[in-house]
């Protein structure tokens, strides 16, 4: 059979305009897809946010608790866990949570490995068995290892390098975003020791939470086991003036703003009460880095003993 002209090019045009449109439609798998991310804290929220920003999907489900490490995920949002694109952990110990849920483990990212070797203990002990094994006994670690910007940057930096790996698309984002923060939190970090190489063994701290932040920052002093919501009784008095006639201390650094007449009591002592936020949770304002300024700015008008 003869082909007419006007024929092959109306077969032509249609053929190449199919084509065409092929090619403006097509995407990758991960352009086409909006990576979902969960975290386990409020400091790897804050980093996921600035390096993936509206890019990402993030999810913080323990956002309304002050203290995320004593979560427990219900049954929903596990589901949910199970078909995102990484789950963001903190690490050393932080998500007890872990023990009783099944997560597949490429989902799992410790954000927290780099320096796994340098994790401090947190003073406590617990003890447990294994099968018919005797009972024995572990220091727990402590767990606040943002308190340490080093560290911070370190677990920002890796959230980065596994959705730019994943997300190649994305990664120069990504890497533009990862940037910016790191400046800021190496900033801090420079600026936390400036401050902390004045201070010496000049105060206390309400709740030994604060590992990786007196490691950092040379800011040494005795933890006791105060919540800012209890009542200076005589008991907890009695410890106090035994650790002030070793040391002395002018200062007592709190979690949390701590009850009115405990703030008294501390004054009538000669010594004064701050806050030094440890930022597991949500804060009621600012973010991370406005709240580790207020920190910084906190620790410059400490008093020191003279």
């Amino acid at each position: 059979m003869r082909i007419t002209p006007i024929f092959l090019i109306i077969f032509t045009f249609t053929f190449t305009s199919c084509k065409d449109n092929k090619k403006a439609t097509a995407t990758t798998p991960e352009e086409a897809h909006t990576p979902v991310v969960y975290v386990s804290n409020y400091p790897l929220y804050y980093f996921a946010d600035r390096i993936g920003g509206d890019v990402i999907h993030l999810h913080f489900p323990a956002s309304n608790m002050t203290e995320p490490a004593n979560w427990k995920p219900k049954t929903d949002t596990i589901a949910a866990m199970q078909q995102a694109d990484f789950v963001f952990i903190n690490g050393a110990t932080y998500e007890k949570w872990l023990m009783n849920v099944s997560l597949p483990e490429d989902l799992i990212v410790n954000t927290g490995a780099s320096f796994e070797d340098k994790l401090l203990g947190n003073g406590e002990i617990f003890t447990h068995t294994h099968g018919d094994e005797e009972a024995h006994s572990h220091t727990e670690t402590a767990y606040t290892t943002w308190l340490n910007l080093q560290y911070a940057n370190a677990q920002a930096e890796a959230i980065k390098i596994a959705l730019s790996e994943k997300f190649p698309a994305l990664a120069s984002q990504f890497n533009t975003n990862f940037k910016s923060l790191s400046i800021d939190l190496l900033q801090l970090d420079q600026e936390f020791k400036s401050v902390g190489e004045q201070m010496h063994d000049a105060v206390l701290f309400s709740h030994p939470v604060y590992q990786y932040f007196m490691g950092a920052y040379g800011i040494h002093g005795q933890s006791l086991h105060w919540e800012p919501t209890d009542t200076l009784d005589h008991d907890k008095l009695q410890d106090l003036e035994h650790l002030i006639e070793k040391q002395a201390v002018k200062t007592l650094i709190w979690e949390a703003s701590p009850q009115a007449e405990s703030i008294k009591t501390l004054q009538e002592m000669g010594i004064t009460s701050v806050v030094i936020a440890p930022l597991s949770g949500t804060p009621d304002t600012g973010n991370f880095l406005s709240i580790m300024r207020a920190n910084v700015n906190t620790l410059k008008h400490i008093p020191l003993p003279q």
